[in-house]
């Protein structure tokens, strides 16, 4: 990794730390150069602002999400599997990355901002892969045909959203990954074909 690289990385961090633990309207420039060891005007030699800062943050970790869960995918075979490990990946992930969650969750995707970050269009490479899932579900038989695919998507990802958030909004209180086997039974009993 180039020096510049490592720099930006080392910014990033700051950034992610100082994000997660505010908000975006109180976290400070000069707190996230201080936290990186860095001169506040290097920031602007690596970002425009403070919000391209901000939305930088969370493409890189959502990109090493979207690695880390395709790598915890080889191997399986069977969807309703890959399904069982999207949930458990999902909650695991987020409760060990807690200030990503806080940045991406609370702050982010309630903004108008979002839809046109580098970290949507990362997002959107995991959503069209957990539709590639509840397809191949559908052909194996074992997800519902008759409710369209977008609808399971929003109901799995939605519940698993939900549970983050609220997760967050009590302060992070209680394992995140505790009631993992009933999420997927609720979800399970909501996609799985009858036959």
């Amino acid at each position: 990794m180039s020096k510049k690289d490592l720099r930006r990385q080392q910014i990033i961090q700051a950034a992610t730390e100082v994000f997660g633990n505010s908000n975006f309207q109180n976290a400070g420039i000069s707190e996230i150069a201080l936290k990186a060891n860095v001169a506040e005007g290097t920031l602007y030699q690596y970002f425009k602002n403070k919000e391209d800062l901000f939305f930088s943050i969370p493409a890189q970790k959502t990109e090493e999400f979207c690695d880390e869960f395709n790598l915890h995918l080889q191997g399986i075979h069977d969807s309703f599997n890959k399904v069982r490990k999207l949930i458990w990946y999902y909650l695991y992930f987020f409760k060990t990355n807690p200030a990503y969650a806080r940045t991406l969750m609370l702050e982010m995707r309630v903004s108008k901002s979002f839809i046109s970050s580098r970290t949507y269009d990362k997002i959107k490479v995991f959503a069209d892969k957990v539709l590639e899932i509840i397809k191949e579900g559908q052909e194996e038989g074992r997800i519902r045909k008759d409710m369209d695919v977008h609808v399971i998507r929003e109901l799995l990802l939605g519940v698993l959203e939900h549970r983050v958030t609220r997760w967050l909004l009590k302060e992070e209180k209680y394992d995140l990954v505790e009631h993992y086997d009933e999420i997927c039974e609720l979800i399970f009993n909501g996609i799985q074909s009858s036959k």
